[in-house]
């Protein structure tokens, strides 16, 4: 797996394993590795697991992001490569493709349906009447004779009004 181990006498001993494909560095205990030390930004870098490659990306810090020595906004870290954050060194142990191969590890799902399952199926489900019924029309029905007594009392008030206007008054 790799890890970077920082080393500056101070924090001795310090180090952080890349498990996940965005790992932060910086000062503030909010980040994925956090590195208590004045001249580190408290969101100083990103390190990034891209097939078997790692990235460091600077997130505009104050004091630059270097790899062997060499400023950097974006580079490729090579294990046993020196990367400088602010006056903090550190350096890439391991093998960084055995991280991203955990990562990328292949899942076998299991088969479905085949596709010339799905006739048979649908065949002997429609043959058991078991499952779906066709809906009855008893609604339809009522829904339009309902519709045809509104309409004859419309056209029989619209009559009748008629009726009303074309007679003489008394």
């Amino acid at each position: 797996m790799a890890k970077l181990v920082v080393l500056a006498e101070s924090l001795k001993g310090l180090s952080h394993e890349l498990k996940v494909e965005r790992t932060t560095v910086g000062r503030v205990e909010d980040n994925t590795f956090p590195i208590t030390e004045p001249s580190v930004s408290s969101h100083h870098c990103e390190i990034l697991l891209k097939g078997s490659d790692v990235v460091v990306k600077d997130l505009n810090s104050t004091n630059g992001t270097f790899i062997n020595g060499e400023r950097i906004t974006e580079a490729v870290l090579k294990p046993g490569q020196t990367l400088r954050l602010g006056n903090v060194e550190l350096k890439l142990d391991g093998p960084a493709s055995a991280t991203k191969k955990q990562l990328d590890a292949t899942m076998v799902i299991p088969q479905g349906v085949k596709r010339d399952e799905i006739g048979a199926a649908r065949e002997s489900k429609l043959s058991e009447k078991a499952g779906f019924h066709k809906k009855s029309d008893k609604l339809n029905k009522i829904f339009l004779v309902g519709g045809a007594v509104v309409l004859l009392i419309i056209v029989g008030l619209i009559i009748f009004a008629f009726i009303q206007r074309g007679a003489p008054p008394e």
